[in-house]
């Protein structure tokens, strides 16, 4: 007698159109905004009645903002060291070299102070996020919550929400200031510009404007990174795949939000009338 593994087989793989590909990715997208939208809605609901737990708030500010000093600083001070030789460089070779810290810090202030931190919380903070949510919604952690009546919301939301409020943008200015001091270091170095000139380059370049836009975009960064996570998060069901689902899925949403937004408000405050 002859016997046939079966479980050996290999599976028959079905072959996705692009098109199909898109249409589900659009389906999910707008569920998602329906999610994160509901999700708005009653947060800020609870923040106006001041209903926030401060001392989760305060332990969340620490695991968001504290735990990522190390790695937004060096990231900001390696792209701060590597964009100001650039500018550098170009500017010497046009007899511009008294500018460079005006170029450099339009870009820190206007773009990378808030790219560089939204981009690095997103995939330290809003996969952590993610991960957890979903695990408490697949052990059953938000459902004995719901039976002792207390609001997953208010409870897990928004601390998280009112303490990113504060840390994403202190992280956003913390990575201007280290890459101006990127600047400062490689403008002395390569282009033999003296601090001082570097600083009245930029004190003649920078707007108060600038600084406004700087922080609006850190609080759009921070609105982003907890509503998708923190709907994601409490949106999937299933077993232990679907929690590393979640997780690539929150950090995917989360930078092209960000990203997406960025560039919105950049065309709205900077774009030529």
């Amino acid at each position: 007698m002859t016997y046939v593994n079966t479980t050996s087989q290999p599976k028959e793989r079905r072959f996705t159109s692009p098109l199909q590909i898109a249409e589900d990715q659009m389906l999910i997208g707008l569920t998602l905004l329906g999610q994160v939208s509901y999700l708005m809605w009653r947060t800020f609901g609870y923040m106006i009645r001041l209903q926030i737990d401060w001392g989760e708030s305060i332990r969340q500010g620490y695991m968001i903002g504290v735990k990522s000093l190390v790695v937004v600083g060096i990231t900001a001070l390696f792209t701060g060291l590597a964009m100001s030789l650039q500018i550098s460089r170009e500017l010497v070779s046009f007899g511009a070299d008294t500018s460079i810290g005006g170029v450099v810090s339009l870009a820190l202030v206007r773009e990378i102070g808030p790219i560089t931190a939204g981009v690095i919380v997103a995939g330290r903070v809003g996969s952590s996020i993610a991960a957890e949510l979903t695990t408490m919604m697949i052990t059953e952690q938000i459902d004995a919550l719901k039976v002792m009546r207390v609001d997953p919301i208010r409870f897990l939301v928004v601390p998280r929400y009112t303490a990113a409020l504060i840390v994403i943008p202190t992280l956003s200015t913390y990575a201007m200031f280290l890459g101006l001091l990127a600047g400062i270091f490689i403008a002395k170095s390569a282009a033999n510009v003296p601090p001082d000139t570097f600083l009245d380059s930029v004190r003649q370049t920078i707007l108060d404007r600038d600084f406004s836009v700087h922080y609006l975009k850190s609080i759009i960064n921070a609105t982003v990174i907890i509503f998708f996570s923190c709907a994601i998060g409490l949106n999937t069901r299933g077993g232990a795949e679907d929690v590393g689902i979640a997780t690539t899925r929150a950090i995917v949403w989360t930078m092209i939000s960000i990203f997406i937004l960025n560039f919105v408000v950049t065309s709205l405050t900077y774009a030529p009338r």
